[in-house]
């Protein structure tokens, strides 16, 4: 059964109190998904760290938890979600390690190669057209940057079949490769896990 659409916009842009029950439900289910994009950034203390739609902040919350980063922003565009974020982030966000910026993230207001690393997760079925946030993505990355983006595809059918077309777009894994590498980002390589049930990937890519 498709999942309303009411629902489904809510998971693109939480607002309300509809939304902060979104954000927490979302920031449940999605905790698997952070901490192994987060492995994969391979983090060093004093790095730089951009999470692109950042919703909740769990994401780097972990980061933080684990590696003392240095001047990391996170980007989303619903003040609901930015609340949740800042309150779970407060710490870093207290010893300015950590900055939060509501805008949409196909325009960001950063310099260019200013990350050390960048990661977006459960954000590219949003993204009208992917390839303005990827470029922004590769932008505001510095040379050898590291970049981790995490999705469900068409491979998996159930979220196909789940989520509403109208809200949801998603791409092979192929697609979202081939719109990466067309971005700038080379040493392009994907793995996939089942988590619960939800067929997921993490494609990992550098700046040269």
């Amino acid at each position: 059964m498709s999942k309303p659409e009411f629902i489904a916009r809510q998971s693109r842009r939480p607002t309300g109190v509809l939304g902060r029950i979104v954000a927490r439900v979302m920031a449940r289910e999605t905790r698997t998904e952070n901490a192994h994009a987060i492995d994969l950034l391979n983090l060093r203390d004093g790095e730089s760290l951009i999470d692109i739609g950042c919703g909740h902040g769990e994401a780097l919350f972990q980061a933080h938890s684990r590696t003392r980063l240095s001047a990391s922003v996170g980007v989303d565009f619903s003040e609901v979600m930015l609340k949740r974020a800042r309150s779970r982030n407060r710490s870093a966000v207290r010893d300015t390690r950590l900055a939060f910026m509501c805008a949409d993230t196909s325009a960001l207001l950063l310099p260019d190669d200013r990350f050390d690393k960048a990661l977006s997760v459960h954000t590219v079925y949003f993204w009208p057209d992917p390839a303005d946030h990827l470029a922004e993505a590769f932008r505001v990355l510095r040379p050898g940057g590291r970049f981790v983006l995490c999705y469900r595809s068409t491979a998996d059918k159930l979220a196909v079949d789940t989520f509403p077309g109208t809200v949801y777009r998603f791409s092979s894994v192929l697609e979202v490769e081939k719109m990466m590498e067309d971005a700038g980002f080379f040493e392009i390589k994907t793995t996939t896990d089942d988590i619960g049930p939800r067929l997921t990937h993490w494609t990992v890519a550098k700046k040269p």
